[in-house]
């Protein structure tokens, strides 16, 4: 599946998790192929510096339930959002089709599309492109085309990585444009990001922290960003 967790071979082996941590970082200064995530490694598909889908999607997964029963709370009836193709905007997803109420859902992942397939109360727009395989997404000028349609009231991103100087990133550079379009075709804009994806930057720039309205993170967040979010007046939220 192109992916291990380290508490399973620290199981395997006998061995302690710190033991395999360092055997990992070896691995990866190999520059074999392999790159460490939270929690375990996964080998690198045709240059895409990614995490699989399916290992994001067994991540912090209390963390992401947190977010998502907070942002459900920010959204009224008959409203539109925007939901990027995120394992943590599949959880937000869940959370609104446990609430049923009237929304229109625009995505460009073909998984949180078909959440909604049985119910009646959401309509879902699911944009056209590329497919991007290893994260079940569209991607590509018919995606922005789609994307660029809409006015949304909300939208959700949660890219991989935030950094000071250069704002919200992105391995990709097709999910970053995807983002970045979905930012920009948004009334309110959310950044919904757990502690492990503060201070790196991918190489693809997607938007400015300043054009975020409310960053939504967890309680595990160092304390220095809490302290950046209140020097550049950013309104945050620890769930």
């Amino acid at each position: 599946n192109g992916f291990i967790m380290i508490k399973d071979l620290s199981s395997r082996f006998a061995v302690t998790e710190e033991t395999i941590r360092r055997d990992l970082n070896k691995i990866v200064e190999m520059n074999i192929g392999v790159r460490k995530a939270h929690g375990g490694a996964y080998r690198i598909h045709q240059g895409d510096l990614a995490a699989p889908q399916s290992f994001r999607q067994i991540m912090l997964p209390g963390i992401k339930q947190r977010f998502a029963s907070f942002c459900a709370t920010l959204i009224l009836p008959e409203s539109c959002i925007m939901l990027d193709s995120s394992t943590t905007s599949r959880f937000i997803a869940n959370k609104l089709k446990e609430f049923n109420r009237p929304l229109t859902v625009i995505t460009n992942s073909i998984a949180t599309a078909g959440m909604f397939e049985d119910n009646e109360n959401i309509d879902v727009v699911c944009v056209g492109g590329n497919l991007r395989k290893l994260n079940g997404s569209l991607v590509g000028p018919n995606a922005i085309a789609t994307l660029e349609k809409y006015c949304a009231d909300y939208s959700f991103v949660s890219p991989p990585s935030l950094d000071p100087r250069f704002g919200l990133t992105d391995h990709s550079e097709e999910e970053a444009r995807v983002r970045a379009c979905m930012i920009n075709q948004s009334k309110k804009r959310y950044l919904v990001a757990d502690h492990t994806k503060f201070g790196w930057s991918g190489i693809n720039r997607i938007a400015g922290i300043e054009t975020i309205d409310l960053v939504v993170t967890d309680s595990e967040i160092e304390q220095k960003w809490i302290q950046w979010f209140k020097t550049i007046g950013m309104q945050y939220k620890c769930c």
